[in-house]
């Protein structure tokens, strides 16, 4: 590494701990036992990779902040939900009742969310969700002691219908969606935005989390579609990618990630995937700016890999919750107080700018990318996903008003 990359680097590292207090000691704050804090998140399943990344942010985060934030030390419990709800909501139970956690943070799967919601009504025990993203929890069905630090489903679907219709040019487009809450409403959410432009849809082909066999699917995609719009999930999402060269697809359509080749997966994938659009999401590690280069050169010095969106959302939400707890000198007992910290702190994460709307879920820029291989000063030659356009600022309504929005209801298939 040269040594105006290395200062680049440090400087970057200074940016982002300055933004949260880490750079330098803190005020005395009042002195308690440990906090400590749940960590929900699959660790097996479909879904344990993401799940892994989840574990490996949020660690890296509070080695870095040193487990302490407002003045107390941090412990972390982790427990592994399976991308279950059932397992998620016994899981959260235990957090509460036998770790006596001060507040949880996960789970992953959007389908858990509103299991997880549960238990913080039923106990008060705060909720970070992150990284669940059912779109009912912070739009229909709000619980008051919850707050969302990563993303609602469909604030990243409806950018990118609007992307497919007037930057690829997309008029009639095929659907692949993963079939359940999150799979629904990212594509329902990019569905939405794309016929209202005048866009056709050629066919929705919903797949079960876990589909073994995507020939079946590929044979379904109709003659006539001008475009393949993905939203996948855990393995499912290297088994799409084998599918499609393996049937001669890419000498055929075009087929678009709107949700699909996230950082955890691309390790799977090979250099056919270069050139391929991988995303509509809040996060990519190739974004060039210093937070962000400082917290991916540090997660690939300890972990020898990229983070994916998973392992920046849970490093973010350390971060934002430290902030908060700073805030409020370290009184995390009192849970008003910390979840109005929570509401009312701007934060500056490695993804870009934060602050939360009126209903508890972060108003955020989100990027379309690109597979491209870059030239890392950690990693050396590695795929990852560029950003190619910013949708700056998105809110989980769109441009619609709350008010309009909340008229339409939930998308459901």
């Amino acid at each position: 590494m040269t040594r105006d990359r290395i200062r680049r680097s440090l400087r970057g590292l200074a940016a982002l701990l300055a933004a949260v207090g880490l750079a330098a000691p803190g005020a005395a704050y009042a002195q308690g036992g440990p906090i400590k804090i749940g960590l929900l998140v699959p660790l097996t399943g479909p879904l344990a990779t993401p799940g892994r990344d989840m574990v490996d942010g949020f660690n890296l985060f509070w080695e870095q902040a040193r487990h302490t934030a407002g003045g107390r030390k941090v412990e972390i419990v982790v427990a592994d939900t399976t991308c279950n709800p059932d397992q998620a909501i016994t899981q959260a139970r235990r957090m509460v009742h036998q770790e006596k956690v001060h507040f949880m943070v996960g789970p992953l799967c959007g389908h858990e969310g509103p299991a997880v919601a549960q238990v913080s009504k039923e106990t008060g025990v705060p909720l970070l969700m992150d990284t669940a993203g059912a779109d009912t929890v912070t739009k229909w069905d709000r619980t008051p002691t919850v707050v969302r630090t990563a993303v609602s489903a469909s604030q990243i679907g409806h950018p990118w219908g609007e992307y497919m219709y007037k930057e690829l040019g997309l008029r009639n487009v095929t659907f692949i969606g993963q079939d359940y809450t999150w799979g629904h409403e990212v594509t329902l959410g990019a569905v939405k935005t794309f016929t209202a432009l005048g866009g056709k849809v050629a066919k929705i082909i919903w797949n079960p989390i876990g589909t073994k066999d995507y020939g079946p699917t590929i044979a379904a995609i109709p003659a006539e579609s001008d475009g393949v719009s993905a939203v996948v999930v855990g393995v499912d999402r290297v088994r799409l990618f084998e599918a499609w060269f393996n049937f001669g697809m890419d000498k055929k359509k075009k087929i678009y990630g709107g949700y699909w080749m996230h950082q955890d997966a691309l390790p799977q994938m090979d250099e056919r995937a270069i050139g391929l659009i991988g995303n509509s999401l809040h996060y990519a590690a190739g974004l060039d700016t210093p937070e962000n280069k400082a917290f991916t050169e540090a997660f690939a010095t300890k972990h020898k890999r990229l983070p994916s969106w998973f392992a920046e959302s849970a490093y973010t939400t350390g971060l934002w919750s430290k902030t908060a707890v700073d805030s409020i000198q370290g009184k995390i007992e009192d849970r008003a107080a910390f979840l109005n910290a929570m509401r009312t702190a701007q934060i500056k994460a490695p993804r870009g700018p934060l602050r939360m709307d009126g209903y508890d879920n972060p108003v955020q820029n989100v990027y379309i990318s690109k597979i491209q291989k870059i030239k890392h000063p950690v990693l050396g030659e590695v795929m990852t996903n560029v950003p190619i356009k910013t949708y700056p600022a998105v809110s989980q309504f769109w441009t619609w008003t709350p008010e309009e929005f909340l008229k339409q209801g939930p998308y459901k298939r």
